[in-house]
């Protein structure tokens, strides 16, 4: 986990670099000075200042206006240039001073002779994996007669797509349980796919729903994302969903673009 945070500082980082250098440059574009606002009855009057001005400056009228929107759009940026620099210079001191080994690196870096008497105060992110893909769970019964479809991890699943979905997790390296119970408010449900996020060791959810074009399906997916939202779960922070007619398939580039930037 502190190693995704570092990876997020060092973006961070970057970013406000490129931002610095852009408001730099959109600065010298803009002409000097600074705008007083007065207000009376309803109306604003704007006072230009230049640098070194000591009285209350120049009344500028409605002409005025666009050299007015300049001077407020430079003092806008170098507000953000000095926000960002202070932002800048502390995770830059950050980013040379943060230790080299982490807590997360010890125990992994320990031979195997210790690592067998030794309970470490963080998993390793495999060892966290496997435990929770280990814990027990009774997934929801498969009626008799219904089309059989199956991962090429050889689980059950109930749709081609669901199939598409298990299979591009699992090669992607997504821990997922499929159908586990999960308690809601107005009761216990059977998310298609139950993700562990190991940036975060965050439970996240997938609802494949696989015949929106089928009005009374359509009712009962809308309803189900209530109940999740009742109780508390958010669409875009632990709560996902897929979707397709029958005449819109599922976007596979899509779930792809869900698994890279939402579920590692």
């Amino acid at each position: 986990m502190i190693h995704r945070l570092l990876a997020d500082i060092r973006t961070r980082h970057d970013n406000l670099t490129e931002l610095i250098n852009r408001a730099e440059r959109k600065i010298s574009g803009y002409p000097e000075g600074t705008i007083r606002i007065y207000r009376k009855d309803d109306h604003c009057y704007y006072y230009m200042r230049q640098p070194g001005q000591q009285s209350n400056g120049t009344l500028l009228s409605e002409k005025d206006m666009p050299l007015v929107a300049s001077l407020m759009q430079r003092s806008y940026l170098k507000k953000v240039l000095k926000a960002a620099s202070e932002e800048s210079r502390v995770l830059g001191m950050l980013l040379e001073r943060y230790p080299g080994t982490t807590v997360e690196d010890i125990y992994p870096s320990l031979p195997e002779e210790r690592k067998k008497f030794i309970k470490p105060v963080i998993l390793p992110d495999d060892e966290y994996v496997k435990q929770w893909m280990e814990k027990p769970y009774v997934p929801k019964e498969f009626k008799e007669g219904i089309p059989e479809y199956y991962t090429q991890k050889g689980e059950r699943v109930r749709s081609k797509s669901e199939q598409l979905i298990a299979d591009h997790l699992a090669a992607k390296g997504i821990p997922y349980k499929y159908e586990c119970p999960l308690k809601l408010k107005k009761g216990t449900v059977h998310p298609d796919f139950t993700i562990l996020r190991v940036s975060d060791r965050k439970e996240i959810y997938l609802e494949h729903n696989g015949m929106m074009d089928k009005e009374d399906y359509a009712s009962d997916k809308i309803q189900l994302i209530n109940d999740y939202s009742k109780s508390g779960h958010v669409l875009g922070d632990d709560l996902f969903i897929t979707q397709e007619t029958s005449s819109v398939p599922l976007d596979v580039r899509m779930l792809d673009r869900l698994i890279e930037g939402c579920f590692r």
